[in-house]
C-alpha cells in the first residue's frame, strides 16, 4: 500500500503560491519551494511532479480565487451601481501603496503569458469571466434604471475590469490609496448614471464618495 501523505496539500499549494507571487517563476528555485513548503525534494516530486507543475497548481488556484472574489463582490444585496462603487473603493483601500499581498495571477500574467500558452489561456479565461461579471452588473444597473439604457454594457464592463486591474498594478508600485481612490471614483463619474442611480449612490452633484 502507498504511504499516506503527511502534509496538507492545500496548505502546500498556498505556501507555494505566496512564494511564486513574491519572486515569480524564474526567480523561485526548487530550494526556495522546499523551504517554503517544508517538503522534502522527493515528496514534492512525488506529489506534484516538479516546480512547473506546482506552479501551475498554485497559479490556477490563485486565478480561481481572483475570479470568485470579483463575482462575490458584484453579487451583494446592494444596488448594482453601489456594488460597482464599493468594488472601486475597496480596490483603492486594498491596493493603495502596495498594501495588498502580491498576486500570483498578476505576476504570472506579466511574466509568462507571452511564453507559456497554458498561462496565457488561463489569464484570458479569467479576464473574460471577470469582465462578464462586470457586464452583468452594468446590465443589472440598467434594468434598475441606474445607468442609461442605451449605454454599451459590454464596453463599460470591459472598462471597469481594466480600471480595477490598473489600480491594482499601480498600487503594487507604491501609488497612494488617495490617488487610487481618485482614479476609481473618477472612472465611475464618467458613466452615464441616471437620477435614480445618483439617488442610490446618495448624491446628486457628481461626488461619488
Amino acid at each position: 500500500m502507498p504511504r499516506p501523505r503527511m502534509f496538507d496539500e492545500a496548505e502546500v499549494i498556498d505556501r507555494a503560491r505566496r512564494t511564486f507571487a513574491e519572486t515569480g517563476f524564474a526567480g523561485t528555485s526548487l530550494d526556495d519551494l522546499l523551504e517554503a513548503t517544508g517538503l522534502a525534494r522527493q515528496s514534492l516530486y512525488n506529489a506534484f511532479g516538479g516546480k512547473k507543475e506546482l506552479f501551475m497548481r498554485a497559479f490556477l488556484s490563485d486565478t480561481a480565487e481572483a475570479v470568485d472574489a470579483v463575482k462575490a463582490s458584484l453579487q451583494t444585496t446592494e444596488h448594482p451601481i453601489v456594488r460597482i462603487r464599493t468594488v472601486l473603493v475597496s480596490a483603492a483601500v486594498e491596493h493603495g501603496a502596495g498594501q495588498a499581498p502580491p498576486s500570483l495571477f498578476l505576476r504570472a500574467a506579466v511574466e509568462l503569458s507571452s511564453k507559456e500558452a497554458e498561462v496565457a489561456t488561463a489569464v484570458a479565461s479569467a479576464f473574460d469571466a471577470i469582465r462578464a461579471d462586470y457586464v452583468a452588473c452594468i446590465a443589472d444597473a440598467q434594468a434598475a434604471g441606474e445607468i442609461e439604457a442605451d449605454a454599451d454594457a459590454e464596453a463599460l464592463g470591459t472598462y471597469f475590469c481594466a480600471v480595477i486591474e490598473g489600480m491594482s498594478t499601480l498600487g503594487r508600485v507604491g501609488v497612494a490609496r488617495a490617488t487610487l481612490l481618485q482614479i476609481g471614483l473618477t472612472s465611475l463619474a464618467t458613466v452615464p448614471i441616471t437620477a435614480v442611480g445618483r439617488e442610490h449612490l446618495g448624491t446628486d452633484d457628481g461626488d461619488w464618495s
